[in-house]
């Protein structure tokens, strides 16, 4: 074959492929990584995972190999979030897909209790490099909320008070900061809208890994945020709140905050915005007043409920 025919069979490819990734682009029923992930709430770094680790998804590819996405992956993201917030691992979910098997028929994985044992174990051997090889396995295959639910918190519980605690919540810290920063770099602020969209607070540094696991999850969602977990007082709050031109706020509130508590969730009220306050002894306080939810206000005894429930009751735009 001549150069010339050569040139001509090469350019007529390109110009197909150029053709072929148009029509996929111009197709509104594809969509790429970042709006099935605003879709679903999994994170694009997890819906990566599951593609390469476990073929969990099979997304269509454009001749520059940008994945395209389509209702059927929606359903399919949702088909598997179904089976690990019942606590199968995430490497047993295609098996069940393929089989099309309902949960009753299903053994549950003790996947979940033998990475609580294994974190617990490590804590206990101050083995920080092992400790931080867990959290970026099941943190890149399992979204945020999940992690937290079914690994760090049991795994805190079991650790009770005492220096292995101290230790392990020294190291998942910093994970957690490196994963907010990470996350929050992913996001592209639609044009005119204000950001941080949540500011996630408490009192000198009260709480503050708390405050980094709500911004992991809440991010992990694609919901806009912001950790200032170091606020001397209450009355930083609004300044906070204007200065960071954020929409809605969640406060861990601890026992400090339980004798004035009625005063605080007025002052909460005044704002105008959504709130979520988190505490034990500030929500029982707030109870035996019956001022648990006033206005916008709601305040949580639970922290894991308070933040769950902040997060898919609140709307945030």
């Amino acid at each position: 074959m001549s150069q010339s025919n050569q040139n001509t069979e090469s350019n007529a490819q390109q110009a197909l492929e150029t053709l072929d990734e148009k029509a996929l682009l111009d197709d509104s029923s594809y969509f790429p990584i970042r709006e099935l992930s605003l879709k679903t709430g999994v994170n694009s770094v997890t819906l990566r995972a599951w593609e390469r680790r476990y073929g969990l998804l099979k997304p269509k590819r454009t001749s520059k190999g940008h994945r395209l996405y389509d209702q059927g992956d929606v359903l399919r993201v949702e088909g598997i979030l179904r089976w690990i917030q019942q606590g199968v691992a995430v490497s047993k979910v295609r098996a069940l897909l393929d089989q099309g098997d309902s949960p009753e028929n299903i053994t549950l994985s003790n996947e979940w209790l033998e990475w609580q044992v294994a974190l617990v174990s490590a804590s206990r051997a101050f083995q920080d490099d092992k400790i931080e090889q867990m959290y970026q396995q099941i943190f890149s295959q399992y979204p945020a909320d999940i992690a937290v639910r079914d690994w760090l918190l049991p795994s805190f519980e079991t650790l009770g008070k005492g220096a292995a605690l101290t230790f392990c919540e020294s190291i998942i810290l910093p994970c957690l900061v490196s994963r907010v920063a990470s996350l929050k770099a992913q996001q592209k602020p639609s044009k005119g809208k204000s950001s941080p969209t949540v500011l996630i607070t408490g009192l000198s540094s009260q709480r503050i890994l708390w405050c980094y696991m709500a911004a992991t999850m809440m991010l992990d969602k694609g919901i806009a945020c912001r950790v200032v977990s170091n606020a001397i007082h209450t009355n930083e709050w609004v300044d906070l709140l204007v200065g960071t031109q954020a929409q809605s706020m969640l406060a861990f509130c601890d026992n400090e905050l339980a004798s004035k508590a009625s005063d605080v969730i007025e002052q909460m009220a005044e704002w105008g915005k959504p709130v979520a306050a988190i505490g034990a002894g500030f929500w029982l306080s707030a109870h035996e007043s019956n001022v648990t939810s006033v206005g916008g206000v709601r305040v949580y005894s639970e922290a894991l409920e308070g933040v769950t429930e902040f997060m898919t009751t609140i709307i945030v735009k």
